[in-house]
């Protein structure tokens, strides 16, 4: 029946309004306590870091046996961590993101306050132990189970839990990378993927009292500090363009090694601990020679973006940083995605940006700049959340210039892997881990 012209539009249904306020306070309590439990672990892992360090320096006094420490160590620290997780908090393993996603879809079960512990120091083993995982990954799946926690605490609403577990989520992630626009992006573009104003509120008001917090525990500083960077026009643009299609490609490659090492992990027919301890103490023996290579990786993109590297040594870092990050995430260690993409991203930026100073002599573009925008550029191409990566650039190097460029060589960056048919890395790992739950409950 065609439909009647003089008929009135049809009003839009109204967003629920009531309890905004209760919302944002319950927001602010627990961006507080993320941004307390993310500035703890920041510490503690830091501290990790450098007693791995000192045991890596003490062992090359006894060059025969000394590698034997940082391997055992390294092997030890995984072993408990993974048992911790598969004894105490299954939903730990990993990122978490992807845990945190299929909650907030109503495909998992809620997080279990002994999520809390076994992503603590689980993480700060598998972390200090050098394996090269991100804090973030921890830091938002703990600050997500507070928010959940922090809804039966305000008796919230099945609505606003849900809200308030994804606003501890991006508190999580504004607290580890001292970004507050990328963690409340996060949660709108990523976790919900929508707009909703419940969420908005939650999450606006979480990120702000976890930065504060954050900052006053910790101290208010960029993640990276880069020289000044200025990006000519032409060929400048051009070339962000044609280097986020080639970072597309290269997230492509990143989430099938990923997916590959989970699989091939899963078929060396051990126990779950004895493969994390295989892996952990693969990396302490690389942590033994070269104890720059491993960990989080932070060290490693401050001196790309401080430049000094040939390319024949970002080449051999590039081709490591490879390898370790899916061989760390394959055990289902507690640890992030984020962090490992950025040093690749940052690597794959200076080299490419090499090469245009090669065949564009007049260039003047720094270095610096190709490797800031590779770390977005490589973001988006994995995860798939290009406003998310351009605030989080941006608010960790402090450079606004570097807006233009990220926005051109993150649409490429999108553009390609869609066109492949690639899916974004989260959605990847949360249909895997629901076709093993549903395998495992079959059985």
């Amino acid at each position: 029946m065609p439909a009647d012209k003089n008929a009135a539009p049809r009003a839009e249904v109204e967003e629920d309004r009531s309890g905004l306020l209760k919302l944002a306070v319950a927001g602010l309590a627990v961006g507080a306590l993320a941004g307390l439990v993310g500035s703890a672990f920041h510490v503690v892992v830091d501290r990790a870091d450098a007693l791995r360090d000192a045991l890596v320096a003490w062992s090359h006094a006894a060059p025969w046996i000394g590698w034997l420490v940082p391997v055992a160590l390294a092997a030890a620290a995984t072993f408990v961590a993974r048992w911790l997780v598969r004894r105490f908090a299954p939903e730990a393993a990993g990122s978490g993101v992807q845990h945190v996603e299929a909650v907030i879809r109503g495909d998992a079960r809620v997080t279990s306050a002994a999520v809390l512990p076994v992503k603590f120091f689980g993480g700060t083993l598998a972390l200090g132990a050098g394996l090269a995982l991100g804090r973030e990954g921890p830091t938002v799946q703990m600050s997500a189970t507070l928010g959940h926690l922090a809804g039966r605490w305000f008796s919230l609403g099945a609505t606003d839990a849900r809200a308030l577990l994804a606003a501890g989520a991006g508190a999580g992630l504004a607290a580890a990378f001292n970004a507050p626009l990328a963690g409340a992006v996060f949660v709108l573009e990523e976790l919900v993927r929508r707009f909703e104003l419940r969420v908005a509120v939650a999450t606006l008001a979480a990120c702000s009292a976890a930065l504060a917090v954050m900052r006053a525990l910790v101290g208010d500083r960029l993640v990276f500090s880069v020289p000044a960077i200025d990006v000519d026009l032409f060929p400048g643009y051009l070339l962000f363009l044609l280097f986020g299609g080639l970072m597309g490609l290269v997230g492509v490659a990143y989430n099938r090694m990923i997916v590959a090492a989970l699989d091939l992990i899963e078929r060396v027919r051990l126990a779950p601990e004895l493969r994390a301890a295989a892996v952990g103490g693969t990396v302490g023996l690389v942590a033994y020679f070269a104890p720059a290579l491993v960990g989080g990786g932070e060290t490693l993109i401050q001196g790309v973006l401080d430049g000094g590297h040939s390319v024949t040594v970002l080449l051999l870092v590039l081709g490591v940083r490879l390898v370790l990050g899916p061989l760390s995430y394959a055990p289902g260690l507690p640890g992030g995605l984020f962090a490992p993409l950025l040093v690749v991203g940052a690597i794959a930026g200076a080299l490419f940006g090499r090469s245009a100073e090669a065949m564009v002599p007049l260039l003047t573009t720094p270095i610096a700049a190709f490797a800031a925008i590779g770390m977005g550029a490589l973001f988006v191409a994995v995860v798939r959340a290009p406003i998310t990566g351009i605030a989080l650039v941006v608010e960790m190097t402090g450079a606004t210039t570097l807006f233009v460029p990220l926005l051109t060589a993150c649409a490429a960056a999108v553009a390609v892997p869609t066109a492949l048919g690639d899916r974004p890395i989260y959605d990847a790992l949360r249909t895997r881990d629901a076709a093993r739950r549903e395998a495992s409950a079959a059985k």
